[in-house]
């Protein structure tokens, strides 16, 4: 990942299994994420916050399809 490489949203979680699912995802293909945000205490209501996940731009394909696998494939 270069100083230039743009971050670009590629996740949004509403719970931590969720974020955490996605995470790990990341991790093992081993994509470069930050996380933004952080989740609001219940009483705020379901929509009151959420964890954003961020990777390079130059990697934004591949970390939809290691996403899209683990989120909604189950592998």
């Amino acid at each position: 990942m270069t100083r230039s490489d743009d971050m670009v949203r590629v996740f949004e979680a509403w719970d931590e299994s969720e974020f955490l699912a996605a995470r790990l995802a990341l991790e093992a293909g081993d994509i470069p994420f930050r996380v933004e945000g952080e989740f609001a205490p219940v009483s705020w209501g379901p929509t009151a916050a959420a964890k954003v996940l961020r990777v390079p731009a130059s990697r934004r394909e591949e970390a939809i399809q290691a996403l899209s696998r683990v989120l909604h494939d189950g592998s």
